[in-house]
């Protein structure tokens, strides 16, 4: 299997409009090796292969990109369907900094921000439909995938991976509402130019995750940018029920967890917390 190594260069100019200020004074900052973007011509998936025991300890920010996967993986098994040399489909690793694995579910805020700034390079405003897709209105640009290891006081390693529809302009899975770059801008996309620009932007927002006040701002900022998170109620279904009801998205947990209140009177009823998969949008 061919290889290539692309090594990274300071000229890539940062992402427009960043969602979240600099890590600054409220985030712990590393000195990090500089990033690097290894392309391969083909693999199963760029997530099972930094899992596997030999990657164990490959350094933070170096980016796995897959021309083509022959076995890409979505949230809880899912399929992620990908035209060869046509979208941005990696994997990284961060070590996050005194993390406890109640607070995880801050490295997906940090993830999908990092996604929805730099969609807006090209001129997209994206939002993020729980717990970690990215959506341009009422279709899905990117998945996300993020695997954890931890000890009982603090998450040790993160697998962050990620598909970014970039230049695909036709999707045959039976996935609903698929899009791209290219779809919405009519504009074909740099892969490595855009691999480069998320890469810089995740290395300014994964250091919030280190101090209360940078977790604090990650979440107010994922907060703002939830599909259909605006107050108003939406269709859901219960998972475990089949019932579909009207809620209105009152916060996301730590832990991931969703908080729904039902419109019937939202201002009395205590909110439901779901976990991925015991609730649906029905979009």
């Amino acid at each position: 299997m061919a290889v290539k190594f692309t090594i990274w260069t300071e000229a890539m100019l940062p992402a427009k409009e960043m969602l979240l200020p600099s890590p600054g004074k409220i985030g712990i900052l590393r000195q990090l090796p500089p990033p690097e973007i290894i392309g391969l011509d083909e693999t199963e998936s760029t997530h099972i292969r930094l899992k596997t025991p030999e990657n164990a300890d490959i350094p933070e920010y170096r980016m796995i990109a897959a021309r083509r996967q022959t076995a890409g993986r979505g949230q809880r098994g899912n399929s992620w369907e990908s035209e060869p040399e046509k979208n941005l489909t990696f994997s990284l690793v961060v070590r996050p900094t005194d993390l406890r694995p109640t607070q995880q579910f801050c490295i997906s805020e940090a993830t999908a921000l990092a996604v929805v700034t730099t969609l807006r390079a090209y001129g997209l405003e994206a939002t993020v439909k729980w717990p970690n897709d990215i959506y341009v209105a009422d279709s899905k640009i990117c998945g996300i995938l993020i695997d954890h290891s931890i000890d009982s006081q603090r998450i040790l390693r993160t697998v962050i991976s990620a598909g970014i529809n970039a230049n695909q302009l036709r999707f045959v899975s039976d996935a609903p509402n698929p899009t791209s770059i290219a779809m919405l801008t009519g504009q074909s996309v740099d892969l490595e130019r855009l691999a480069r620009t998320f890469m810089w932007t995740l290395r300014e927002y994964m250091p919030l995750t280190s101090t209360a006040r940078g977790r604090s701002l990650l979440h107010d900022a994922f907060r703002a940018r939830l599909y259909r998170g605006d107050g108003r109620a939406w269709p859901f279904r219960d998972a475990a029920t089949g019932v579909v009801f009207n809620g209105i998205i009152d916060d996301v947990m730590p832990d991931g967890r969703l908080l729904l209140r039902r419109d019937i009177d939202p201002e009395e009823s205590a909110p439901h917390s779901y976990l991925f998969k015991e609730v649906a949008f029905i979009i």
